[in-house]
């Protein structure tokens, strides 16, 4: 990983936005075997609905800008993937409609195999990327964010420390096992990820626009299955 962008998908340069459409697409159709929400014309590209124009990209880029890892947050002011795919999972708990709370999704990073080793929790694929998506949401106001995972990637964050919160009841189907969570993005969250959320910021490209509500000071290659680490 030689480089963070984050941008709103039209403003992202058409090479990242489209290399951010065929990594999805590799992870979540070719490698977990998710169906395509929408057709892509044809193009080896996964989108779904909640790609829209409030949507944030945040896009991990290695050698050649090739794309090797993403995240997607959304504000849950608006349409979102916990409140209106998968409500069940909250229970009794009314969704969060916040411009406090976002929401992260489409998180999945990859590296290559031979770096993987024995790497700890916090070295695990994934956790390089996870400071910086939490570090631009808080930089758009969230104090939160909230997020599908399934029990495995809990396990997994929870091993590197993050304090995850479970909303609601666990999806006990056999091909689901999936809970709501949130994190609590404050200071003590990034230092358990060794870093805080100013300087992670300075090192994050933004594309088009910087939108008023960020705040740029706020607080707080071959690639197989096994090298990814994702959720919804």
């Amino acid at each position: 990983m030689t480089c963070i962008a984050a941008g709103r998908m039209d403003d992202l340069p058409p090479d990242i936005r489209l290399g951010l459409g065929a990594y999805r697409y590799d992870v979540f159709v070719r490698r977990l075997g998710w169906a395509l929400a929408h057709d892509a014309g044809g193009e080896a590209s996964e989108w779904d609905q909640f790609d829209c124009d409030s949507t944030v990209h945040v896009v991990a880029l290695g050698t050649g800008r090739l794309v090797c890892g993403c995240a997607r947050l959304l504000p849950t002011t608006g349409p979102y993937l916990l409140r209106d795919v998968f409500p069940q999972l909250l229970g009794q708990h009314p969704p969060p409609v916040s411009p406090m709370v976002w929401e992260l999704s489409r998180f999945a990073a990859s590296v290559p195999r031979p770096q993987m080793g024995r790497a700890c929790a916090r070295d695990a694929p994934g956790m390089a990327l996870f400071p910086y998506a939490l570090a631009v949401a808080a930089s758009l106001g969230a104090t939160s964010i909230v997020g599908v995972v399934t029990l495995s990637i809990e396990r997994l964050y929870r091993r590197a420390s993050i304090d995850l919160q479970r909303i609601g009841a666990i999806d006990g189907r056999p091909h689901a096992r999936v809970a709501a969570c949130s994190v609590e993005l404050s200071p003590r969250t990034f230092v358990r990820l060794g870093s805080n959320a100013a300087d992670l910021m300075q090192a994050v490209r933004w594309f088009g626009p910087v939108p008023a509500d960020v705040n740029r000071t706020a607080p707080g290659t071959t690639q197989d299955r096994r090298s990814v680490t994702s959720y919804t």
